[in-house]
């Protein structure tokens, strides 16, 4: 035992209409699955809006899910863009830092 406390709680979320009983592993892991669901069910709703004639709700959902998707793509090709670019930085400034002290000796 690692004796870590669990702060685990069961919780029911609501998506699509269907309520799914979940475990958290703790207050801020509760807040992230509400978070999910309210933009899971918010999509729906977003795509339900519009003409949805003919579509299933599995279809529904589905294109709420690659619309999701798509976006935390895009946010990841953002992220490790950034993390080049303040690595490079990073380097850069590790560059003069070594110039003035090569200077000032």
């Amino acid at each position: 035992m690692s004796g870590r406390v669990t702060m685990e709680r069961n919780i029911t979320i609501k998506v699509a209409g269907q309520e799914y009983e979940l475990t958290a592993e703790s207050p801020e892991h509760e807040s992230i699955l509400r978070d999910a669901a309210r933009i899971v069910n918010r999509q729906i709703e977003k795509i339900n809006s519009g003409n949805t004639t003919g579509k299933s709700r599995t279809e529904v959902i589905v294109m709420a899910a690659f619309t999701i998707s798509t976006g935390y793509v895009m946010q990841n090709r953002m992220l490790k863009k950034l993390q080049e670019e303040e690595s490079r930085l990073h380097r850069e400034i590790e560059g003069y830092l070594d110039n003035i002290d090569k200077i000032s000796r």
